[in-house]
Order: structure tokens, then C-alpha cells, then sequence
């Protein structure tokens, strides 16, 4: 039995030793043995590389061009009195004749309303030193008057009106549209053709078909109100002129747009 083990012990030496015989042969030869399945697995898992998406980035601008509907004004007083309650009662008297006026041209009540009201201590800083010469009070009404299209007229007799008050300012006077939202719709389909019939032309010279939009982008909207700039009642009055009826032009409204279209 014993023999036997040492038999089987003998034999497994033997083997082992061929084997390492073997190996240092080979590696003497130049040639090695590697395990290549797990790199052949890592290798499976790469795709190759996508081509590159094409796209063209066009802007376009759509521009609507309609006549005004109504005429917003900015006028207020500024009065300096002893007191607060004093420099207000002087203000208040001042826009009593502005909403006389208004009223006596049938504008509505809704029509106007404050849109600033201050109230401030003013000082005297000549002498070097603060000294109070009273208190001051600003308001200022938001006006609008409508329908211009079919009463023009009325508004030039607002506005000498106005102007005939003596130190009211009038801040501004514009010409705007009332209901811009389906003018901005309209707009912005523009500014989208227009966007892509560029994109539309550049795909052309370049041999390309022009897909889908990739990304679109508004850069606002914007409407932009005609000012009113003419003399003063008195000069008109100086010069014996009759107040004209007020041209009100036209308004633009416009709306840009940004698109990245896809392309192959």
C-alpha cells in the first residue's frame, strides 16, 4: 500500500515538473500565454463613435405695423408748502381742473388714476447748512385716452386743456394699442417663418435636409409706442394757430425669435 502512495506522489512530481520545463522553453521562445476572455469582454461592451449631429441656429424677427387705438399721458404737480396738508391741498386743487377737463371730454373714470404719490421734506443747503423750507408733495395721473380712431379731435382738446394749467408738467404723451396679444401671436409667427426659410436657404448651400427644431427661443416682445412731441398751447395761441387734430402714425410690434433646426 505504501508503495502505491509514493507511486502516485512520484508521478504528480513528474508531471509538475514537465510542466515548468515546458513554460521556461516557451518563454525562451518569445511566446507567452495570456487569458484573453475578459479583455474580449471589455471590448464587446464599446460602441463606435456616432457621427455628429449637424444643426443650423437661425434668428428671425417677425414686425407688425398697426395704428394706435388710444393715447397715454403722464402728468402730475409738485407743490412746496409750510405743511404737508398745505402742499397737498395746493396739488389737489391742480388735479381737480386736470379731472374737470377729462371729464367734461367724457373720458371715464377708470380711465385715469395715480400712479406716484411723494411726500418729502425739502431743505436749503446754500448757507452750508441744512435748513427746512417746507414739505413737498408730487402726483402724477396715468391718463389714457381712447377710441382716437374715431374722436381724434378730442385729444388735442384734452391736451391744450392740459398745457393751459399753469406749472402742471406733462411727463410724456404716446400713442399705444390697447389689446397687443394677438398682435404679439401674429408676430411671432412671422419671426418663425422668417426663421426658417434662413434655415430653409443656408441647408440648401450647404447640401443638407433641414429636420425639426432642435431648440427655440423668444427674445421678447416689444411694442414700441409713437411719442408726441409738439409747441405748447401758448406758443400756438402766440402764433394765432388753430390746435391741430394729432397724427398718430403707426405702432410696431415685434417680436424676436431664436431657432436651432436639425440637419442631415
Amino acid at each position: 500500500m505504501k508503495n502505491q502512495q509514493w507511486s502516485g506522489v512520484l508521478a504528480a512530481i513528474i508531471v509538475c515538473a514537465t510542466i515548468v520545463f515546458a513554460l521556461g522553453k516557451l518563454q525562451q521562445t518569445g511566446i507567452s500565454i495570456e487569458d484573453n476572455r475578459k479583455t474580449a469582454a471589455v471590448e464587446s461592451t464599446i460602441q463606435p463613435p456616432s457621427p455628429q449631429e449637424k444643426s443650423i441656429t437661425v434668428s428671425g424677427e417677425g414686425k407688425i405695423m398697426v395704428v394706435p387705438d388710444y393715447v397715454r399721458i403722464f402728468a402730475g404737480v409738485s407743490e412746496l408748502a409750510g405743511t404737508t396738508k398745505q402742499a397737498q391741498d395746493l396739488a389737489n386743487q391742480k388735479l381737480a381742473k386736470v379731472i374737470e377737463i377729462l371729464k367734461k371730454n367724457a373720458i371715464s373714470e377708470r380711465n385715469y388714476q395715480t400712479s406716484n404719490l411723494t411726500f418729502r421734506p425739502e431743505y436749503d443747503w446754500s448757507d452750508g447748512e441744512r435748513k427746512l423750507i417746507g414739505q413737498r408733495v408730487e402726483q402724477t395721473l396715468d391718463i389714457s385716452i381712447p377710441e382716437i380712431d374715431s374722436q381724434p379731435e378730442r385729444v388735442s382738446r384734452i391736451i391744450d386743456a392740459l398745457g393751459a394749467i399753469n406749472r402742471l408738467e406733462m411727463h410724456s404723451v404716446s400713442f399705444d394699442v390697447k389689446n397687443k396679444k394677438e398682435l404679439f401671436n401674429r408676430a411671432r409667427i412671422l419671426a418663425f417663418e422668417e426663421a426658417r426659410s434662413k434655415a430653409e436657404a443656408l441647408a440648401g448651400l450647404a447640401g443638407l435636409a433641414l429636420e425639426k427644431p432642435l431648440m427655440i427661443s423668444e427674445n421678447g416682445e416689444n411694442a414700441v409706442p409713437t411719442p408726441y412731441f409738439r409747441t405748447t398751447p401758448q406758443m400756438a395761441m402766440a402764433a394765432g394757430a388753430a390746435a391741430p387734430v394729432l397724427p398718430a402714425g403707426e405702432l410696431d410690434v415685434i417680436v424676436s425669435v431664436k431657432v436651432v433646426f436639425a440637419a442631415k
